[in-house]
């Protein structure tokens, strides 16, 4: 997205209010019966000391060696832990024999001589959950016995960059799985598909020879008449639409007339909400006069809403309280193979990102992300996130304005130097003062819990909250010139209390491994710089340093937890980012670079968060610059690619979360596109005059040439919807913190001050745009002003705006 140089230079995911939440839940009321309590069953389990959750580990965890190919592609974590652990329990032993049993081909190597015993039988559903829950894999990436994984292909980098090669790679890989009865999606664009495969069948996948790696999915993460929209001074914007220099025929409020908006985001509709919604006017309904008001957009096989998500509903109530007339397209999402083809039906792309005609939706929005999938430096090069990159991009080719949330994870984030050394296995050192070593990122709750973490969770909602999830990953992704070779292992680790016998002491309290993540990374074709945790942490995992902390109607105990990384490598010096999901915070986080992907792309409006009732930025607002090439530390904002974009209000009312209760970026980023739709609506009022016109019985020539055309006054008019918005943000009192762009705020707030007409006047007569304006005579007639001359009169005027 084109950023201002004619002025100074300015550079899903919703937050519950969760520390006001988790309170409810700690000892004060223990005693206190509460929403999520164990039923019989579960009181009878705890109290003969056994849980029926995640399974429970030993007191010393062992990592789980790969004992063939096959098995090396899981990583040695949990996916392979959850593997090696099924076919412990089986009779006939052996994962192989699982895949065969199952209907799959065995793989090669150990355990493949037992083949033909267990193909007598198959493993049970019951038997595969038990090895799920055993590794500690949340439910999100399961459904029954069956894995949520994302599968990497064995291409070069080369091999990556032909869409030709690149779409029989995926369609052939997908073709197998179909085949062997799997369902799996391409990422377009991307050497990735997601697959859902029974454990039983996971190994097998893993040894076919097309298949790279294989890890858990990578999912989006989530990061209202709106309050937000008052803040934002939106009747200012409708007014604009009056404009005395319009044709009386063009005059009228703004309200999205005429345009459309897509919302990609998770959706909930388990109990009738969109209904419920839509009958309280919350949000668009299709009716006789408007039959194509609002199309909604479901997953492969699954019913709209089906996750019961109550973020989408919420984004979609901001949009239509700002945009009431315009259209929608409303799109269900989990992972990013959805998202890819979200936005390429919204820009009207086919999967291969040829623009196929007018874009459906002349606005997309997402309040949603992922936690570092991709190098940080604006592309998805390297990684499983390039189709989106470049699905976004070519939207934009266009004329689409695409807007995504800035991310919440200013306060779970930090990164650092690799610590030095000419050795391997090297534990990194989080801290870097004279204070000494500490290899140890401890992982907290709040003030009020020191630093106990709630374990062993009776409910399936409570083992969903309360997860621990991390992702590490390092400026080391495949390129033309470079090989994905240092390695690098991610621990969870947990304090053990000290073992006793006979009164003394055996082994000492300490930190010792819960799981751990350790992809393999020698240069081998398809391999990230990337290792992930997703982790349930069971009543085996408590410390009697946290007992009595939390309700023991709900969890089993508590715990203390931490990050530890090791290099692998030798030598080897990279910039490391960690960023930790959920509720917990590190002791070490730095809030600088925290940006989700793809909110670093420059095809986006990247939006931050300020609170609704003060103007603050929020705390968890997510902070640029975006990285250097290929995810090395940046040295100041990139040219043309400066984050954030510029901010807008959460903590915010609406019907599907209650007053004061949607925050997070996710909530800033809709009032953005609402209003970015209807400044739209306004440059193309203040560019009627020249309208391509088709001539009548055109020629295939002349379809063409139109359609070049319009395509062409698209993007421009976006460009100046952009710049309209940046002047706006940086003007009028809204230039909020380091004076100019900076990497907190971006441009500014977005709030219309009485002068936003002359800052949306200022880039319609920019240069840059004036291919939207009729030319002018030279000579000018008497009296007329210049487009250069009407440019500096009301930059003068959007500068010099009052402060609000």
């Amino acid at each position: 997205m084109k950023q201002i140089s004619s002025k100074k230079t300015f550079a899903v995911l919703g937050l519950a209010a969760a520390c006001a939440t988790v309170l409810m839940w700690s000892h004060r009321d223990a005693g206190t019966p509460s929403q999520g309590a164990p039923g019989d069953a579960f009181a009878a389990s705890q109290a003969s000391g056994a849980w029926p959750g995640a399974g429970l580990h030993g007191v010393a965890y062992a990592a789980p060696t790969p004992r063939n190919d096959a098995q090396a592609k899981l990583g040695s974590g949990q996916l392979l832990e959850a593997v090696q652990w099924l076919a412990q329990t089986q009779a006939g032993g052996g994962a192989n024999s699982a895949a065969h049993a199952n209907g799959a081909p065995a793989a090669t190597g150990a355990g493949a001589g037992n083949a033909g015993r267990s193909a007598r039988h198959a493993i049970s559903a019951a038997a595969q959950i038990a090895a799920l829950d055993r590794a500690g894999i949340p439910q999100r990436f399961r459904e029954g016995e069956k894995v949520k994984v994302s599968l990497d292909l064995a291409l070069s980098y080369e091999d990556v960059q032909n869409p030709g090669l690149l779409d029989r790679a995926t369609s052939a890989l997908r073709d197998t799985l179909l085949a062997a009865g799997l369902r799996a999606t391409p990422v377009n664009g991307s050497p990735t598909l997601e697959a859902l495969v029974p454990l039983a069948k996971l190994e097998w996948v893993a040894g076919l020879q097309s298949v790279a790696q294989v890890s858990l999915m990578k999912m989006s993460q989530t990061a209202v008449f709106s309050d937000g929209a008052t803040a934002s001074n939106i009747d200012r914007l409708r007014a604009l639409g009056q404009y005395g220099g319009l044709a009386e025929n063009l005059r009228r409020d703004l309200r999205g007339e005429g345009l459309g908006i897509a919302i990609i985001d998770h959706f909930g509709n388990l109990g009738g909400e969109v209904a419920a919604l839509q009958a309280a006017g919350e949000w668009p309904s299709n009716t006789a006069a408007e039959p194509n008001k609002i199309t909604l957009r479901a997953l492969p096989g699954q019913a709209f809403g089906h996750r019961g998500a109550a973020h989408g509903n919420a984004v979609t109530e901001i949009v239509y309280d700002i945009a009431p007339a315009a259209s929608y397209r409303v799109y269900d999402s989990s992972g990013a193979a959805d998202w890819v083809s979200a936005v390429q039906d919204a820009a009207n792309l086919n999967a291969q990102n040829v623009i196929q005609g007018e874009p459906r939706a002349q606005v997309i929005t997402a309040s949603l992300g992922f936690d570092l999938y991709g190098p940080g430096d604006g592309t998805g090069n390297g990684s499983a996130l390039k189709g989106l990159y470049d699905a976004i991009e070519a939207a934009t080719r266009n004329g689409v304005l695409v807007l995504n949330a800035a991310g919440n994870e200013a306060q779970v984030h930090w990164d650092g130097n690799s610590t030095a050394g000419a050795v391997a296995n090297v534990r990194q050192d989080f801290d870097l003062s004279a204070a000494g070593v500490d290899n140890v990122n401890r992982l907290n709750l709040g003030a009020d819990f020191d630093g106990c973490i709630p374990v062993g969770a009776f409910s399936a909602a409570d083992q969903e909250n309360f997860e621990i999830s991390a992702t590490l990953g390092w400026n080391d992704w495949t390129n033309a010139n470079n090989l994905t070779d240092a390695d690098y292992r991610l621990e969870l680790v947990r304090w053990a209390d000290a073992v006793r016998r006979n009164g003394r002491v055996v082994t000492p309290a300490g930190w010792v491994v819960a799981t751990q993540s350790d992809a393999a990374q020698n240069g081998g074709a398809g391999q990230t710089p990337l290792e992930g945790i997703s982790f349930v942490p069971s009543a085996a995992t408590r410390t009697a340093e946290c007992d009595n902390v939390f309700n023991a109607n709900r969890f089993a105990g508590g715990g203390k937890f931490g990050l530890r990384i090791v290099r692998k490598t030798a030598a080897a010096n990279n910039f490391l980012r960690l960023m930790i999901g959920g509720y917990y915070t590190p002791q070490y986080a730095q809030a600088e670079r925290s940006l989700i992907h793809p909110a670093d792309s420059a095809s986006v409006i990247t939006v931050a968060a300020l609170d609704a009732a003060t103007s603050n930025l929020e705390a968890y607002s997510s902070r640029g610059p975006v990285l250097a090439a290929g995810g090395a530390r940046p040295n100041g904002q990139a040219a043309g690619n400066a984050k954030p974009d510029m901010a807008n209000f959460a903590n915010v009312d609406t019907v599907s979360y209650g007053d004061n209760e949607f925050n997070g970026t996710s909530s800033a980023t809709p009032h953005v596109a609402a209003l970015a739709l209807l400044g739209l609506q306004h440059q193309r009022q203040l560019a009627n005059a020249t309208v391509p016109v088709l001539p009548a019985n055109p020629t295939a020539q002349q379809r063409a040439t139109y359609a070049a055309a319009l395509r062409q006054r698209n993007v421009t008019l976006t460009g100046s919807v952009y710049d309209s918005l940046a002047y706006v943000a940086g003007t009028g009192g809204n230039d909020l913190g380091i004076a100019g762009f900076d990497s907190s705020y971006g441009t500014g707030r977005l709030k219309f001050h009485a002068q936003s007409q002359a800052c949306f006047l200022t880039a319609l007569y920019d240069p840059a745009y004036r291919g939207l304006l009729p030319a002018q005579a030279n000579p000018l007639p008497a009296g007329q002003k210049s487009y250069d001359v009407l440019h500096d009169e009301n930059d003068a005027a959007c500068a010099n705006a009052v402060a609000q």
